[in-house]
Formats: C-alpha cells, structure tokens, sequence
C-alpha cells in the first residue's frame, strides 16, 4: 500500500504526535494544519484530531472525527468508545448508549462496551438493567470491577460491588 503522505507530511505528523504526547494541544494542531489538503482526512490524521478535540473538550468536534473514524475502521473498539463519550456531551447519553449497543454486536468480546453501557444506563436511572450489564462486563474481564469502583458514573452501583 502507498502511503499518501510525502516526507513533509510525515514529518508534520510525527511533529503532532509529539506535542500530543506533551499535551501540547494547539502546537499538535497547527502542525497538522501544515499538511496538504489532500492528506488532512485520512485515518491517521483523524485519529490525532479526536485526541486533541478530546483534550480540549471540542465535542462536536470529537463526535464528527469519531464517527469517521469508525466508519473507516470499524474493527477498531477504540472508535464507537469515542463517539458515544462525544455524543454523551453533545446529544444526550441515551444517544451514546444507542451507539454502543450497536458497535457491542461487532466487538462482543470487548468488555469495555458492557462496561460503558452500563455506566450510560446507571446514568439515565436504569440501575437494575446497569447492574446486569456490569456483571456481563465483569464475567469478561475481572479487572473491570476495580474500575467500576473508581467511575462515578457507577456511584449509585458501588454497595453492590
């Protein structure tokens, strides 16, 4: 596969993932801004974009980049994970919930979606139907416990785990 950037581009990125990984926000940006127009949508661009828009709270902006993204990539958890955080801040978190029910039927095996689900669904009152989704989550991955004891969303649930 030919890569679409040429060694300026490369250059840029790698700039851009540098500033990211200092939390550099607005330096990661403007490097990106220096690539050519062409090459500005591709994944690997976008994928450093819903850092930034996340780290920077630009959740329209993150909802938009990480619905794209998952479209280009729909094997890829990380995505729909990111679009539904965007879309809980934007739209509303039964929207949020919505796309991950939806993106849990392509990674069943991923635990982060139970997980998730269930913290939306504790969110919105549903503690009942929370508590079911966590115990999935939990039966996938044993870990998941200690983080449900440390996210908020799941407060309501804490006494029971």
């Amino acid at each position: 596969m030919i890569s679409p950037f040429d060694e300026d581009d490369w250059e840029h990125l790698h700039a851009a993932h540098g500033y990211v990984e200092l939390g550099m926000w607005l330096d990661a940006n403007e490097e990106l801004e220096k690539l050519r127009p062409d090459v500005r949508h591709d994944s690997l661009v976008l994928a450093i974009l819903m850092v930034i828009y996340k780290a920077t709270e630009k959740w329209e902006l993150m909802q938009t980049v990480a619905k794209k993204l998952t479209e280009y990539d729909p094997e890829s958890p990380r995505f729909p994970l990111a679009w539904a955080f965007a879309t809980r801040r934007v739209d509303s978190l039964d929207a949020a919930r919505r796309i991950l029910v939806e993106a849990w039927k392509v990674h069943e095996k991923e635990p982060l979606f139970p997980f998730t689900i269930a913290c939306y669904m504790c969110q919105l009152g549903q503690v009942e139907s929370a508590k079911e989704m966590l115990e999935v989550a939990f039966k996938m991955d044993r870990g998941m416990r200690r983080m449900a004891l440390e996210d908020e969303d799941l407060k309501p649930l804490w006494h029971l785990i």
